[in-house]
């Protein structure tokens, strides 16, 4: 029976490795990239090594940026009494789009016992840090509203009672289940006006 060259088999495993890429996606892109011209496969490559050396996480709202602190950090228009905490780096570009105009704090993740992510696995201790240190009049804790979401919603409620901050969460204009890198603008634009206290 014949075999794949190693180099092939290496380059698809490497591609299963990628969110939402299973095996047969995985074959088909490796021949897709074999079949376009060198240059074109090799500007993806450069494309991925530039953005891996320029782009670094922010030091203040952990968001991804070649600058450190962020553009949103260093937007001195923003409004800095407002401060919403997504799960993800994607999520920002979500807000900016629906018009948001406060801060953002990213937790890189959410708690979930099944994939063993705690509390220390994410900037959960620096959004503390953060919001004991700056005058935040509201923390909005825009976690996805799914289980997962709400439990860190939660937690991350208990952990900023003590620092007598108005702790809100997003409406339940975001379907149960869903995640806000998928929702409509219009749904996001609902959910952040109709935020709610964290009761």
């Amino acid at each position: 029976m014949a075999t794949r060259d190693r180099t092939i088999e290496n380059l698809i495993t490497r591609l299963t490795r990628l969110p939402g890429i299973g095996p047969k996606t995985a074959e088909r892109l490796a021949f897709h990239l074999l079949r376009v011209d060198a240059d074109e496969a090799l500007q993806l490559a450069k494309a991925i090594e530039e953005v891996r050396a320029a782009v670094k996480s922010c030091s203040q709202c952990f968001q991804l940026d070649a600058a450190d602190p962020c553009g949103i950090c260093t937007d001195a228009t923003r409004d800095r009494t407002m401060l919403l905490v997504v799960e993800d780096p994607r999520e920002v570009i979500r807000f900016e789009e629906v018009g948001y105009k406060g801060l953002y704090h990213v937790l890189q993740g959410r708690l979930s016992q099944l994939e063993g992510i705690r509390p220390e696995d994410l900037t959960t201790a620096q959004l503390v840090l953060r919001v004991r240190r700056e005058q935040f009049a509201e923390v909005c804790l825009a976690t996805n509203p799914d289980l997962e979401g709400e439990g860190t919603a939660r937690v991350l409620a208990e952990q900023l009672a003590p620092l007598g901050v108005k702790v809100t969460r997003l409406a339940r204009g975001l379907p149960a289940g869903s995640s806000i890198a998928q929702v409509s603008a219009s749904i996001l634009a609902d959910a952040i006006e109709g935020r709610r206290p964290l009761s």
